[in-house]
């Protein structure tokens, strides 16, 4: 008995296939996506982590207070390590560093510098 007699095809089943790796394919992209997304999320994160800790630092000194303290202080309250701190009369200079570990392991690291002096600070 043929297939055609059967009523079957040597095609049947090829559309499933074909949608079964579409889906796959998009499935990939949007987990691509969301990780994407959760590292520029990061960056953001420690960039405006290292931002605060820096005016806290300038701040912090201009009042008198250890700068570097203060920007530790403020960089753990926003879940970042600062890596290097320096102070220089008061304007303060931080490093700060996040880090993230995606879905598939291993670890993303964000390292970001920033600088803040009190307003009347000339250049």
């Amino acid at each position: 008995m043929s297939s055609a007699a059967s009523g079957r095809h040597p095609e049947d089943g090829a559309v499933t296939v074909h949608a079964l790796w579409v889906v796959a394919v998009l499935v990939g992209v949007v987990a691509l996506g969301l990780q994407v997304m959760a590292l520029v999320a990061l960056r953001h994160q420690v960039a405006s982590a290292a931002d605060l800790a820096a005016l806290a630092g300038s701040r912090a000194s201009a009042e008198g207070a250890d700068g570097c303290a203060a920007a530790h202080r403020l960089a753990h309250r926003n879940d970042v390590r600062l890596e290097r701190c320096r102070m220089d009369l008061d304007v303060a200079t931080v490093t700060a560093v996040g880090s993230a570990r995606p879905w598939w392991g291993g670890t993303w690291t964000t390292r970001i510098e920033a600088r803040a002096a009190p307003s009347w600070y000339e250049r």
